[in-house]
């Protein structure tokens, strides 16, 4: 992963925000290094984090795997074709077009770790050019992780190392 943005695609509405999604759904754009880390292993990652069967939730907030060319069309349709087989049921899970990216608003990004240590993001963003940079990184993507309870001590030692700063500074400034 080279960074992370939370915002909205899938749709065809022109500028969505929070409070007026039009058919966009929430989403997350990963940019990612293709040398690294394949479109595949980003679909088991993304497979493994949600639940892809049961009862769908609102439009906005409906999991889909999102494709940027047809190439990814066909190996996302594959990917939900084996997790059906191995759950054993119906994937509710959509297979659709990211057409446009829209980013959300900047209270958004990361929100977890600007609302639990606005210091830390004010301090890191001046550190690391500037406050959009920094949140963009996958060192923030770590923190938010650790600071919302969705990743332990692991993620928070990635980010320290990332980052050039002690863990434990880190964990000192993240409240949890």
């Amino acid at each position: 992963m080279v960074a992370t943005r939370v915002g909205y695609a899938g749709g065809t509405t022109d500028a969505p925000d929070y409070h007026h999604t039009g058919d966009h759904r929430e989403s997350v754009e990963v940019a990612y290094d293709q040398a690294r880390t394949s479109y595949r292993q980003l679909l088991a990652a993304f497979w493994a984090a949600h639940p892809a069967v049961g009862e769908p939730g609102p439009p906005r907030t409906r999991e889909a795997a999102l494709y940027a060319d047809e190439a990814q069309r066909r190996e996302a349709l594959a990917s939900r074709r084996a997790v059906a087989r191995a759950a054993g049921e119906r994937v509710i899970t959509a297979v659709t077009p990211v057409n446009r990216f829209w980013p959300a608003e900047p209270v958004n990004q990361k929100a977890n770790l600007q609302r639990m240590a606005p210091d830390l993001v004010r301090q890191l963003g001046a550190r690391f050019g500037g406050r959009d940079a920094f949140l963009a990184s996958p060192a923030a993507a770590r923190l938010n992780a650790y600071a919302g309870g969705f990743a332990g001590e692991e993620a928070l030692q990635a980010a320290a190392r990332e980052l050039g700063v002690p863990a434990a500074e880190l964990a000192a400034r993240i409240p949890r």
